[in-house]
């Protein structure tokens, strides 16, 4: 066999293998993959965004040249469907929003303080009624949160944990407990929030005595 033919059929080799070894599943893919099965199996689904970094660096915030920067987080935001009760309208369910701070928030963000929220916690979205028996709760539940979480917020439709997906399926586990802890505390404030409108509703309408 020629040294011709030997090359041909080399480089044949090559370009078939070749873009199948890209193919090839990466050890991070797997990791990926058994993150966000296991995240299907508890009930919650799972996106890719990019979000204003919550908590950017000093050095995140300027480039180089002095120009301020935007600097942005790629996380996958796991999420749990709310579900809300047929008699609570959308309107009800409380929208709010915290962040996790890179730093202790206790010196720096007196309002986090006097809520009570968990220590490294900031509302960015506060929604929520800033009572001592929510932001308790609330506190409760984010002590559980895994390590690369960026934040946790809530609406009408779901209860969401933004996170780097570093970790084990006991993260994602951990992620599901903290989620559903979360859901009684969202249907009660819906449902109060319900009541309440129903409440004024019927003041409105009283004739004047």
């Amino acid at each position: 066999m020629s040294m011709t033919v030997i090359i041909i059929i080399c480089v044949t080799i090559a370009l078939v293998v070749g873009p199948l070894m890209w193919l090839r599943p990466t050890p991070r893919d797997r990791q990926l993959e058994r993150l966000r099965g296991h995240a299907r199996s508890r009930g919650l689904n799972v996106s890719i965004r990019e979000i204003p970094d919550p908590d950017p660096r000093p050095q995140d915030r300027v480039s180089s040249g002095g120009k301020p920067l935007q600097p942005t987080r790629n996380v996958a935001r796991y999420e749990l469907p709310l579900r809300l009760p047929g008699s609570v309208e959308a309107r009800h369910a409380p929208d709010w929003e915290v962040i996790r701070l890179r730093h202790d928030v206790r010196s720096e963000v007196e309002e986090a303080v006097s809520a009570g929220l968990l220590p490294g916690w900031r509302f960015s979205r506060p929604g929520l009624p800033l009572i001592e028996s929510v932001v308790d709760r609330l506190s409760a539940a984010l002590a559980g949160a895994p390590r690369g979480t960026a934040k946790v917020d809530g609406n009408a439709a779901a209860l969401g944990l933004y996170w780097q997906e570093r970790g084990a399926e006991s993260e994602v586990d951990a992620i599901a407990d903290l989620l559903e802890s979360l859901r009684p505390l969202q249907i009660e404030l819906s449902e109060a929030a319900a009541r309440e409108e129903a409440r004024q509703h019927r003041l409105s309408e009283k004739p004047d005595a």
